[in-house]
């Protein structure tokens, strides 16, 4: 990471802990348009950090429910603003591009992250669905379905959410039993859950662009 690199997150860490939304997009919006940041440092050097203090995992709640609402909404925002950077960043394909989808599990509220994947599936050049958070387990598989994808990505930050993860996986399996996909798993609760993809029975675990990108060289 760069000394820029370095300042413009401590800067926008300090806006989103003011709750100073206009300023936080000036910053990313600026360094974008300026090229001195490109999608993937900008999500996992900027707002990553700057959304590690609102998980709800930590024993004591460092800030108040409507401060984290407050936060997310401002990362929310900038997500939508740079999504247009992230087509021009794309990678184009020659080849029909994998088919993914990314969602949340029914009472999982915490998207972020999910979305954060989602454009950097479509960085890598995929067909990349955001189908949603706190989405039920019928809903999701009547998007893999409909839209029967290469990927079936999920991010869980809650611990008790484990669980129903593991259920929701057996029974993808059992729905899908002739279908190609692949399960990848990730979010908070994952990374700090030892052998969490082999608990779950997933195919891959993801924590970063880099993991991504080497799932994607694996299924080519």
């Amino acid at each position: 990471m760069t000394k820029e690199i370095m300042k413009l997150s401590q800067s926008f860490t300090e806006a989103l802990r003011s709750l100073d939304k206009k300023k936080a997009v000036q910053l990313t919006t600026d360094a974008l348009d300026a090229k001195t940041i490109n999608i993937v440092d900008l999500y996992t050097y900027v707002l990553a950090p700057g959304l590690s203090g609102i998980a709800s995992n930590d024993t004591e709640q460092k800030i108040s429910i409507w401060e984290e609402h407050v936060q997310s909404s401002i990362v929310r925002t900038v997500l939508e603003i740079a999504f247009p950077y992230v087509l021009k960043e794309a990678k184009a394909s020659s080849i029909k591009p994998l088919n993914a989808i990314v969602f949340c599990l029914e009472e999982e509220y915490h998207e972020m992250g999910a979305r954060m994947t989602t454009d950097f599936l479509t960085l890598l050049g995929m067909k990349a669905t955001f189908i949603g958070a706190n989405t039920p387990k019928d809903e999701i598989l009547d998007a893999m379905k409909t839209l029967t994808p290469d990927l079936v990505c999920v991010s869980v930050t809650n611990y008790f959410h484990l669980t129903r993860l593991k259920d929701l996986i057996e029974q993808i399996h059992a729905n899908f039993k002739d279908e190609t996909y692949k399960i990848v798993v990730g979010g908070y609760a994952v990374e700090h859950t030892p052998h969490a993809k082999e608990i779950l029975g997933a195919d891959y675990y993801a924590a970063s662009f880099e993991d991504l990108n080497s799932i994607k060289e694996a299924l080519l």
